[in-house]
C-alpha cells in the first residue's frame, strides 16, 4: 500500500482540516515537539483503513469539535483506492470505500498523478451494506488486519518491538498472516467441517447398522408369534358369528315392541287430547257466561246512560260557541306581545346602563383611595430624591480627594524608589572605604588620612540614617494613604451605587405623578357626566318613564279586548263539562251494542253445555282402551331379550377380533420386513466402508493444512531468507558484531517425548556468545527489532501476496547512542529503494537534516498543523 493523499478533520488533536500529499515523498522526517501530534498522523492511516488507534470511539473526536472526519487516498496492486471514516459524538461510524475508476493509472508514478486533475476522477463505489462488511471488504483487498499491517510495517511509539516481544507461538501465526498463509487455515476449517459432517454421517449409519441387526436377531421370536395370533384370530372369528345371530333375534323382537309402543303411545295421545278439547270447551263456556252478565249489567243501567248522554251533547254544543269567542280574544291578545316586549327591552337596557355606572362608581371609590396612597408615597420619593442629591454631591468632592492621595502616593513611592536606589550607592561607598588600605579616597582619587576617612564614613552614615529615616516616614505614609485611599473608594462604590438607586427613584416618582393625574382625571369625568346620568337613570326607572308609546299601545289592546267579552273561567267550566261527559258516548254506544248481542249470547251457552256432555263420554272410552294395551306392553317387555346387553357382548367380541386381526398384521409385517433389512444391511455396510475411507482422507488433509503441517513448511522456508535479511541489516546496525537464528521446532520439557514442540524462538549472537533475544534490552534490542521488521517489510515486498510499500518508524531513536542513530539512518537509506514510502517519526533535532524531506507538525491554538519542507 502506498498514501498518496491523507485529510483529515477533528481527529486527535488536529482540529482544522489539514492535508498531506505523499506522492512527491518517498523518505520523509516527521519532527516536532513531544505531543505535537505526529504520532496521531499514523493513528489516522489505521483508522480510517481498520478502524483502530491508541484512542477509541468518542475519545477520537478532538474536544473542541463534534466529529472527526479521515480520508486517504492510496496506491495498491495496480488501483487506486479511497477510504472516508465519518465518527460524529455519540453516533455510529459512516465508512465508505470507493476505487478509481477512471483515469486508469499504469503504475505509480508522482508526476503522472501531478499532471490529471483531480476533478476527472470518477470513483467507483465498493461500501457494503454495513460498516463491518465494508471492512471486511478493505482487509480482503489489503490482505491484511490491523495487527499483521502495525507488526509488519510500522515502529509505533512504544510499539517497536511488538512483533519480536510476541511469545513465540504467536509470532509464527502473525509471520503466517504476513506471508499470506491464511488460506491453509481457511482450508484447514473447511477439511474439518467436511470431517465432522463425515463422522456424524458415519455415526447415523452405524445406529442404522445396529438397529437392523437388533431386529434380525428376532427373525425365530416373530414368526412364534404369528403362529400364536393366528390361532388366537380363528377362535374369536368363531365366537363373533354366534354372538351376532344371538343379537339379530333380540333386534327382532325389539322392533315388535316398538310397533306395540307406538299404538299406546298414539291411544295416550287421543285421551289426553279429548281431555284438553273438554278443558278448552269448559273455558269457552265460562267467558260467554261472564260476558252475558256484563250486557245484562248495562242494560240495567239504560235509562242513567240515556240522560248523561243528552247532557254531553248540550255541553259539546256550548263549548263550541266559546271557542269561538276565544279565537277573537287570542287574535287581540296577540297584539299586546309586541308592545310589552318593547317595554321589557327598554327596561333592561336602562338598568344595564345603571348597573354599568354603579360599578363605575364603586371603581371611582378605590381611585379616590389609590389617590390618597399616591399622594402620600409621591411625598416620601420627593424626600429620598433630595437625600440622594446631596449624597451625590458629596461623590463628586470625594472623587477629588481621591485623585489627590493617589498622586500623592505616587509620588511617595518615586521617593523611596530614589532613596532605596541613593541608600544601596552610599552603603557601598561606606564599604569602599572600610576596604582601603592607602592614603588615597577610592571615590574622589584626593589624598585621604585616617582621621578624614573616618569623619568621611561618620558623615555617610549619618546621611545613610537620614535618608533610612525619610524612607520608613514615606513608607508610612504610603500606608496610610493606601487605606485613606482604600476608604475614599469604597464611599464612592457606595455612592456609585446610590446614583443608580436615584434614577430608578426618579423613574418610580415620575411614574407615581403619572398615575396620580390619571386617577384626578378619572375622578373630575364621573363627576361631570357618568355621576349625573346615574341619578337620572334611577329616576326615570322608578317612574317608569320609559318606552312611552309602547305604553300607549298596549292601553288600546286591552281597551279592545274588554270590548269582546270573553270569560276564561266560564270557558273553562264548559270544557271541564264537555270532558267528564264523554264517558256517557261511550257508554251509550256500549248500551246499544248490549241490546244487540245478549240473545246471540244465549245460543251458544246452550250449544256449549250440550258439547261438554258428549265429551265426557269420549273421555271415559278412551282412556280404557289405553289402560289395557298398555299393560300388554309391560308383560311382552319383561319376557324378551335385553338388546344392549347383546349389542355390549358383540362388540366386546368383535373389538377383541380387531385387536387379534391387528396383532397378526403386524406380526406378519415384521416378518416380511426381514428380508428388506437383511439387504439394507448389506447396503449400510458398503455406505459405511466408504465413509470411513473418506474420512480417513479428510484428517489427512485437516493435519495437512494446520499449523503444524503445510503453513509450517512454507514459514520453514521463508525463513532462511527472512534470517539472511535481517543479518544483512544487524550487521550494519551493530558494525558486524551481531546475528540473529530462527529456532522453529524445540523439545518439550517432558523428557520422554522424542517429538520436538512448533515454536518461533530468536537467538541473537555477539561478542558474549548465543543469548534468547528476551536477554536483550534497550539500544540492543531495538537494533534486532528494527533488523527484523525491516527483514519482514523486504521479504514481503518480493511475494506475490501482501504487499507492504510504505515503512513507518515512530520515535525509534531515543534508546539509541549517536552511534547507533547514525547506522540506524544508514540502514534506513540502504532499504530505501525497496519501499515506495519510508516515514521517520523524530523528535530529536540532530535528525532533522538526515533526510530529504521533513514534515513538520506544530501545536497550535487552533490545533495542530502541518507544514511539508
Amino acid at each position: 500500500m502506498i498514501p498518496i493523499r491523507l485529510s483529515l478533520a477533528g481527529f486527535l488533536s488536529y482540529r482544522q482540516p489539514t492535508e498531506i500529499d505523499f506522492t512527491p515523498i518517498t523518505l520523509a522526517c516527521i519532527s516536532g515537539d513531544n505531543g505535537a501530534g505526529k504520532s496521531s498522523l499514523l493513528d489516522a492511516i489505521t483508522w480510517v483503513l481498520f478502524g483502530q488507534a491508541r484512542k477509541r470511539d468518542d475519545a477520537i473526536i478532538n474536544a473542541f469539535e463534534k466529529r472527526a472526519l479521515v480520508e486517504l487516498e492510496f496506491f495498491y496492486e495496480g488501483n487506486i483506492y479511497r477510504v472516508q471514516r465519518l465518527k460524529e459524538r455519540d453516533k455510529s461510524v459512516v465508512l465508505e470505500f470507493h476505487i478509481l475508476q477512471s483515469p486508469r493509472i499504469e503504475g505509480f508514478d508522482a508526476e503522472s498523478l501531478k499532471q490529471i486533475p483531480r476533478q476527472e476522477y470518477l470513483w467507483k463505489p465498493l461500501t457494503e451494506s454495513t460498516v463491518r462488511e465494508t471492512e471486511a471488504r478493505i482487509r480482503q483487498t489489503l490482505r491484511l488486519d490491523y495487527d499483521t499491517f502495525v507488526n509488519a510495517s510500522f515502529f509505533l511509539q512504544g510499539k517497536a518491538d511488538q512483533f519480536t516481544q510476541q511469545r513465540p507461538t504467536d509470532r509464527k501465526r502473525i509471520l503466517s498472516s504476513i506471508l499470506g498463509l491464511d488460506i491453509w487455515e481457511e482450508y484447514r476449517q473447511r477439511a474439518a467441517e467436511l470431517r465432522k459432517q463425515i463422522e456424524v454421517e458415519i455415526g447415523r449409519m452405524e445406529g442404522h447398522l445396529q438397529e437392523i441387526r437388533n431386529e434380525l436377531a428376532e427373525e425365530s421370536e416373530r414368526r412364534a408369534r404369528l403362529r400364536e395370533v393366528e390361532d388366537n384370530l380363528a377362535r374369536v372369528e368363531h365366537l363373533l358369528k354366534a354372538k351376532e345371530s344371538l343379537l339379530e333375534s333380540a333386534r327382532r323382537e325389539q322392533e315388535a315392541l316398538a310397533l306395540r309402543a307406538q299404538n299406546v303411545a298414539m291411544l295416550e295421545e287421543q285421551w289426553n287430547k279429548a281431555l284438553a278439547n273438554q278443558e278448552e270447551l269448559g273455558s269457552l263456556l265460562a267467558e260467554r257466561l261472564r260476558e252475558r252478565e256484563q250486557l245484562i249489567n248495562v242494560i240495567r243501567h239504560a235509562e242513567e246512560i240515556r240522560h248523561g248522554y243528552t247532557a254531553w251533547q248540550q255541553a259539546k254544543t256550548q263549548l263550541e260557541a266559546w271557542e269561538q269567542v276565544a279565537q277573537q280574544f287570542r287574535q287581540q291578545d296577540a297584539l299586546r306581545q309586541q308592545p310589552l316586549q318593547a317595554i321589557h327591552l327598554e327596561k333592561v337596557r336602562l338598568e344595564q346602563e345603571a348597573e354599568t355606572l354603579r360599578e363605575r362608581e364603586r371603581a371611582i371609590e378605590q381611585i379616590r383611595g389609590e389617590v390618597d396612597r399616591l399622594q402620600k408615597e409621591i411625598a416620601q420619593l420627593e424626600q429620598r430624591s433630595i437625600e440622594i442629591s446631596a449624597n451625590l454631591d458629596r461623590k463628586s468632592n470625594l472623587e477629588v480627594e481621591l485623585r489627590e492621595v493617589l498622586e500623592t502616593s505616587a509620588h511617595l513611592k518615586a521617593m523611596n524608589e530614589r532613596l532605596r536606589q541613593e541608600m544601596h550607592e552610599l552603603e557601598e561607598r561606606i564599604q569602599q572605604l572600610s576596604r582601603i588600605e592607602g592614603a588615597e579616597c577610592p571615590l574622589c582619587g584626593q589624598p585621604l588620612d585616617p582621621e578624614e576617612r573616618q569623619t568621611l564614613q561618620e558623615r555617610l552614615r549619618e546621611q545613610g540614617r537620614a535618608m533610612g529615616n525619610r524612607y520608613r516616614q514615606n513608607k508610612y505614609e504610603l500606608t496610610q494613604s493606601s487605606h485613606k485611599a482604600q476608604e475614599i473608594q469604597q464611599e464612592i462604590t457606595r455612592l456609585s451605587a446610590l446614583e443608580m438607586d436615584g434614577k430608578a427613584l426618579e423613574k418610580e416618582l415620575a411614574e407615581h405623578l403619572a398615575r396620580y393625574e390619571h386617577a384626578r382625571n378619572q375622578i373630575q369625568a364621573w363627576q361631570q357626566l357618568e355621576q349625573p346620568r346615574l341619578k337620572e337613570l334611577e329616576e326615570v326607572l322608578a317612574e317608569e318613564r320609559y318606552a312611552p308609546e309602547p305604553r300607549e299601545e298596549l292601553r288600546r289592546v286591552e281597551a279592545l279586548l274588554k270590548e269582546i267579552g270573553y270569560d276564561a273561567n266560564a270557558h273553562e267550566r264548559t270544557r271541564r263539562a264537555e270532558i267528564e261527559g264523554r264517558v256517557f258516548e261511550a257508554q251509550y254506544l256500549e248500551l246499544e251494542k248490549a241490546q244487540a248481542t245478549l240473545k246471540a249470547i244465549e245460543r251458544e251457552i246452550e250449544a256449549l253445555q250440550q258439547r261438554l256432555k258428549q265429551g265426557e263420554q269420549d273421555v271415559r272410552s278412551l282412556e280404557g282402551a289405553y289402560r289395557e294395551a298398555k299393560e300388554d306392553l309391560e308383560q311382552a317387555r319383561a319376557q324378551a331379550t335385553d338388546v344392549q346387553v347383546a349389542e355390549q357382548e358383540y362388540y366386546r367380541v368383535k373389538e377383541e377380533t380387531n385387536r387379534w386381526r391387528e396383532a397378526v398384521g403386524q406380526a406378519r409385517q415384521r416378518v416380511e420386513v426381514l428380508e428388506d433389512l437383511k439387504a439394507r444391511l448389506e447396503e449400510y455396510q458398503e455406505m459405511r466402508e466408504a465413509h470411513v475411507r473418506k474420512l480417513q482422507h479428510y484428517r489427512t488433509l485437516e493435519r495437512a493444512f494446520s499449523k503444524d503441517g503445510v503453513p509450517a513448511l512454507l514459514i520453514e522456508k521463508a525463513l532462511p531468507q527472512l534470517q539472511s535479511k535481517a543479518n544483512d541489516i544487524l550487521d550494519r546496525l551493530s558494525g558486524g558484531s551481531m546475528s540473529v537464528e530462527f529456532i522453529t521446532q524445540t523439545a518439550y520439557k517432558d523428557k520422554h517425548r522424542t517429538d520436538l514442540r512448533e515454536t518461533l524462538d530468536i537467538q541473537i549472537s555477539d561478542g558474549a556468545g548465543v543469548r534468547d533475544y528476551e536477554m536483550f534490552s534497550g539500544g540492543e534490542a531495538f537494533r534486532v527489532d528494527f533488523a527484523i521488521r525491516l527483514a519482514l517489510s523486504e521479504v514481503l515486498a518480493q511475494r506475490a501476496g501482501a504487499r507492504l510499500q510504505m515503512l513507518v518508524i515512530d520515535e525509534g531513536f531515543g534508546s539509541q547512542d549517536a552511534q547507533g542513530r547514525q547506522r540506524l539512518v544508514e540502514a534506513i537509506n540502504s532499504v530505501r529503494q525497496d519501499f515506495a514510502k519510508i516515514l521517520v517519526i523524530t523528535h530529536l533535532e540532530e535528525l532533522k537534516d538526515a533526510f530529504p524531506t521533513r514534515i513538520e507538525v506544530e501545536k497550535t491554538p487552533q490545533g495542530s498543523v502541518v507544514q511539508v519542507f
